[in-house]
């Protein structure tokens, strides 16, 4: 009876140890959902950005603080599995922010929502991607 009760606990805690690793490997709630956002102040030319942020709001936080001016404005708020970008002139007076699917697109979709305003060349300060 003793050989019994030893093979019936090695047989449970094998149970257990299987059932703790499946449920490492089971998408037990809702995925990680990641923000980000980009801020600038038309009239210092700084900017701000923040990617894969857990929530919008900290991600707004994140950009506002990094832009480090009181006159920034988000300009751009980037979701979930979303790109985003960022392209100035060359004194940073004129900006223009885009988001897209894919990292290229939000660069050239900014870089056209910067000309614009037809006040000289703009080029991509930031761009990245939330996961």
């Amino acid at each position: 009876m003793l050989r019994n009760t030893s093979s019936m606990g090695r047989i449970i805690w094998i149970a257990i140890a299987l059932l703790v690793f499946g449920y490492t490997l089971w998408p037990g709630g809702p995925a990680f959902a990641a923000y980000g956002a980009i801020a600038w102040d038309r009239g210092s030319g700084k900017y701000g950005v923040s990617w894969n942020q857990p929530t919008e709001q900290r991600a707004v936080e994140v950009a506002l603080g990094e832009c480090g001016s009181t006159g920034c404005k988000i300009v751009g708020r980037v979701g979930p599995a979303m790109c985003g970008a960022l392209a100035t002139t060359g004194d940073g007076k004129h900006a223009g922010a885009a988001w897209r699917k894919d990292r290229e697109a939000a660069r050239l979709a900014a870089l056209r929502n910067c000309e614009k305003d037809k006040a000289g060349e703009c080029v991509v300060r930031t761009t990245d991607c939330n996961k």
